[in-house]
């Protein structure tokens, strides 16, 4: 029995070694084939540290509490088993054998049989777990959708089994060494007494088929996974280590936050190199050989465990994005590709298919349609790449340290910057940002129109500060705090607080622009660069080292990405500054009156403020403390938020497949019985106001329900007066009296938002009125109620938007306030807009940004990193293309390259519309631009468009409202009165090497 077990055991070892080692050196050739890594080496202590930690201690398999438990027990298991398959290839000569010194030693002895009992106890409920959530009951929303079940299947009995090996083994082990006494063998003395003879004999033989039995486990498992390269629930227990102490942070943090740099070769790439770039130079990911080395070896350490798919919001939206069959599809083409699969060798990494008649949405459709088709020729489907809102849950619940957003990132930067292939929709965005520095080709020159009306000055840095030197903080307004009218009320009321509490702050004005925040979650990285230089010089030449800011978008970009362009900067979000000197009683919520009314109220946690940051508890700490108020939260809250859809530059996109992500949020808002819904984002802010104008409209929620930002909340229990637009359980309409300020402010101009339907994508419901509206010379008219029925029956079907650009044929501006004396005709100057005609080819061609079109081109970064002045038009215009301008529910008139996809269903549209705005800066192009020239003109490297100038036809003025009319944020649609013929104002002509000139109106 003796030779018999050990010619078993050794032949059965040789064969798992000859497979393993040409498995382990296949695995290390394909990680190999990857590119360069940065920052992956620095820290060494720091990254051991985290290693062990998350190794030994299951930091991030905690998470899960109760399925961490068990994995940990049954991690123990393997560690220990290890030594228990050592000491069998010695039991085969030696059957008592046992380790010099702790072979007998108590604590291994106890550890040794605890560990084992336990991870039988912990493998068993992981069986049981994956079966009560199996897809055959749950389908999709199964974590364990789409994992490979014979892997799991095997790797489950092969942990069973080693479990019960160790209580086998010292079983026998205590039947030949009773003289130790049974308290060496706690557990297994029993078993022993109930199984194994007394024979000495008969023992020694027992020993030598159970350490036989330990040794091919370990060998058969061995040899499976060498076949199976790709089954990384079993490779984890090798790779996992590495992967942990590679992770893209030093300091352990999770790869949230900033985004990895734009690389090329394994080289970061920036505006400056891109003349030193050769035209066979890689930006971002095109094939999956141009991933990191890091970035493979995610894809191999993916244990298929489905917690990035489970709180994934595309995911549970119905989209056919998920982390984890992403993840797998890569890692199965990586190693597919490498030997010389012929299915994979020719296919393109991202590229569009047949969906088939269910959308690739339900059931096996998305693994047949969008992950690795067998038919088609591309491994991922492009509709997988756009839909990610950027909100890393995915990256925050992965037990194993992959960065999934990183790659995701990577892929769309190679989509726009090298094949020029993305959403119509987002050619709006880029321009806005490169030519007028925000994503709505609004006019710099409004950007102080929030602080209208205030009963304060707000100092402007540049006007009336020097630098910041002088006072305590520069606020960071935003884009959408300067444009976006409920965004607006955040502004001010984060100003008004900080005057109330002695803060000295300043702001940047019109020398603000967009951090860039948008165009790099797009994957337009060199926008970003540009945007990003253009305020750090700002920056610099005032001083500026303390930054408040109210999005939370703006509050990442600034915390952590603009370190990179040679800054350093305090940044906190508003609700963080607020929370302090609400603590410093600097701050005092009045504890009677309107402000303490009693109401409950639910908190969204905005992505890249908490799960991307960590600031989780400085907004529920501001409204915990406001008199009156009940915090009730969400079932996902905190780390386990849902996103609000957002992030990722989805503001910017519509939603064609499945069920709206804002609207699944707001479901989950409103179920929580809540009066009010606080956010500390702009970006929520619209989308759940979006999402309960929805629900409202179909009566699914309360009237008096509203969203507000937490600053709002604040400043009203600070006054003591009401916040909400209706008293909880009253009937619904705004409680204000007479002299309550109202949307919108009072100076209108060109450039001025005079409703929220101007902002385009931004453009969603208000939600009623509230204290913190800006203050108006106008009272709005009382609405009736035929007003309000009439409104009711022309909500939109299912729940959509008031500002759905399905308008009817002949739509009308919407009217200003009218006040409750006569009124005076108001008239608003449309800005002049430039025709475009249609375009050469479409954002989805495959021509690269860098491609070379004349002899001297112009570098990309000209039109990016343009000082934001207008230019002056020239008296002699272009040759010119007139155009109608087509209906729309503005109120100027709009030309667009490629119409947007329309969305039926639930929620709003979000398709993209900007305002009309001032002339280009500087007669600087857009790289983005996709025009017919009205006359030959030397193509750029930048853009070989260049476009043509055009003269737009008069255009007719709105009507003055009349004074039963509701107010312009109510969106009621008024009779448009024809305006009188009048020469149009000339259009700039291109300045010298700027490029072709950009479109005015996006």
């Amino acid at each position: 029995m003796q030779m018999f077990a050990i010619v078993v055991s050794f032949a059965l070892t040789v064969v798992a070694v000859a497979m393993l080692v040409p498995a382990v050196r296949r695995m290390l050739g394909v990680i190999r084939s990857g590119q360069p890594a940065l920052g992956r080496t620095d820290n060494p202590t720091g990254r051991a540290v985290t290693m062990l930690k998350e190794t030994f201690l299951h930091t991030r398999m905690l998470q899960w509490h109760w399925v961490g438990i068990m994995h940990w027990f049954v991690y123990a298991a393997f560690l220990l088993l290890s030594t228990a398959v050592l000491a069998a290839y010695f039991q085969l000569f030696k059957p008592d054998f046992a380790y010099p010194i702790i072979g007998h030693w108590y604590p291994f002895e106890w550890l040794m049989e605890i560990i084992g009992a336990l991870s039988t106890v912990g493998i068993v409920f992981l069986i049981i777990y994956r079966q009560v959530h199996h897809p055959r009951s749950e389908g999709r929303r199964s974590r364990f959708y789409g994992s490979n079940f014979w892997q799991a299947y095997f790797v489950e009995a092969l942990v069973l089994l080693e479990g019960g090996a160790i209580l086998f083994v010292r079983a026998a082990e205590w039947r030949l060494d009773e003289e130790a006494g049974r308290a060496h063998y706690p557990f297994s003395s029993w078993i022993g007494d109930l199984l194994y003879p007394s024979s000495v004999t008969s023992l020694e033989n027992i020993i030598f088929l159970v350490a036989t039995f330990k040794i091919g486990l370990a060998m058969i498992w061995l040899m499976v996974i060498a076949r199976n390269i790709t089954m990384g629930i079993a490779w984890h227990r090798f790779t996992v280590w590495f992967n942990i102490y590679y992770k893209r942070e030093s300091d352990g943090s999770t790869a949230l936050g900033a985004m990895k740099p734009l690389t090329s070769e394994g080289k970061a790439v920036t505006l400056d190199d891109l003349d030193d770039l050769d035209e066979d130079s890689v930006l971002g990911v095109g094939k999956v050989e141009d991933f990191s080395w890091k970035g493979i070896l995610d894809f191999t350490t993916c244990t298929e465990c489905g917690r990035c798919q489970s709180q994934c919001p595309a995911w549970n939206t119905e989209k056919p994005l998920s982390p984890k069959l992403l993840i797998t599809s890569l890692r199965d083409h990586a190693y597919a590709k490498s030997a010389g699969d012929e299915a994979h060798t020719e296919r393109a990494l991202i590229g569009s298919g047949t969906k088939g008649e269910s959308g690739g949405t339900a059931g096996t459709d998305v693994l047949d349609y969008f992950y690795n088709p067998e038919d088609a020729p591309f491994v991922i489907d492009e509709d997988v790449l756009w839909n990610c809102t950027s909100c890393g849950a995915c990256v925050q619940q992965c037990p194993v340290d992959i960065e999934h957003v990183d790659h995701i990132m990577d892929m769309r930067r190679y989509q726009v910057l090298v094949e020029s292939n993305f959403p119509a929709e987002l050619n709006q965005l880029f321009k806005g940002l490169e030519n007028k520095g925000n994503p709505w080709s609004m006019s710099s020159t409004a950007r102080m129109d929030w602080a209208k009306g205030l009963d304060f000055d707000v100092p402007v840095v540049g006007e009336d500060l020097e630098s910041l030197d002088s006072v305590d903080w520069l606020f960071w307004v935003g884009c959408a705090g300067a444009y976006e009218d409920r965004a607006k009320k955040t502004t001010r009321a984060v100003a008004e607080l900080l005057n109330m509490a002695g803060i000295s702050f300043g702001v940047l004005g019109n020398g603000e622009t967009c951090t860039g925040d948008p165009a790099r979650r797009a994957g337009n990285e060199f926008v970003f660069q540009g945007l990003a230089m253009q305020n750090v010089e700002t920056f610099k030449e005032f001083n500026v080292k303390k930054v408040v800011s109210t999005c939370a978008h703006c509050f990442n970009t600034l915390k952590n990405e603009y370190k990179d362009f040679g800054v350093e900067l305090e940044v906190v979000h508003h609700t963080q500054l607020l929370n302090q000197l609400v603590r410093d009683g600097l701050l005092t919520p009045v504890k009677d009156g309107a402000g303490a009314a009693k109401r409950s109220i639910t908190y969204h946690d905005p992505c890249f403020l908490g799960r991307h940051n960590e600031v989780y508890t400085p907004p529920r700490e501001l409204l915990q403390v406001l008199p009156g108020a009940e915090f009730v939260e969400m079932e996902r809250n905190s780390e386990k938020s849902f996103c609000c859809g957002a992030g990722g530059a989805r503001m910017w996109m519509e939603e064609n497949i499945g069920e709206r992500i804002n609207l699944n949020r707001t479901k989950e808002a409103v179920g929580t019985g809540a009066d009010q819904i606080a956010v500390g984002c702009p970006f929520c802010r619209v989308m759940l106001s979006d999402g309960l104008t929805a629900q409202q409209a179909k009566g699914e929620a309360r009237e008096e329900v509203e969203v507000l930002d937490v600053a709002q909340m604040l400043l009203a229990s600070v006054k003591g007066e009401q916040a909400t637009k209706a008293a909880p359980g009253s009937a619904s309409g705004h409680m204000a009296t007479k002299d309550e300020p109202q949307t919108g402010d009072v100076t209108v101009t060109e450039d001025t938002v005079t409703e929220t339907s101007d902002v385009g994508p931004l453009a969603k419901a208000s939600g009623g009125t509230s204290l913190f509206d800006p203050p108006a010379s106008r009272e709005p008219a009382t609405e009736t109620t035929e007003t309000t029925e009439a409104k009711v029956a022309d909500a939109p079907a299912a729940g959509g938007s008031l500002f759905d650009l399905d308008a009817p044929a002949d739509p009308a501006p919407a009217a200003p306030p009218v006040a409750d004396t006569e009124p005076e005709p108001a008239t608003v100057e449309p800005a002049e807009v430039e025709a475009e005609t249609p375009p050469v080819t479409s954002p989805g061609s495959t021509g690269s940004l860098f491609d070379i079109a004349a002899p001297a081109p112009t570098p990309v970064s000209a039109p990016v990193s343009a000082p934001m002045v207008e230019a002056e038009p020239e008296p002699e215009p272009a040759a010119t293309t007139t155009v109608e301008p087509a209906p729309t529910n503005k109120t100027e008139p709009e030309v667009t390259e490629a119409p947007a996809a329309s969305t039926e269903g639930t929620g709003a549209s979000r398709s993209v519309s900007t305002p009309t705005t001032d002339v280009d800066i500087a007669g600087l192009g857009s790289l983005f631009d996709v025009e017919v020239p009205a006359t030959a003109a030397a193509p750029t490297a930048a853009s070989a468009q260049p476009a043509a100038q055009s003269e737009p036809e008069p255009e007719s003025e709105p009507a003055a409202a009349a004074p039963d009319e509701a107010p312009a944020d109510e969106v009621t649609e008024p009779e448009r009165e024809p305006e009188p013929d009048r020469e149009p104002e000339p259009e700039p002509e291109p300045a010298s090497g700027g490029g072709a000139s950009a479109p005015v109106s996006d």
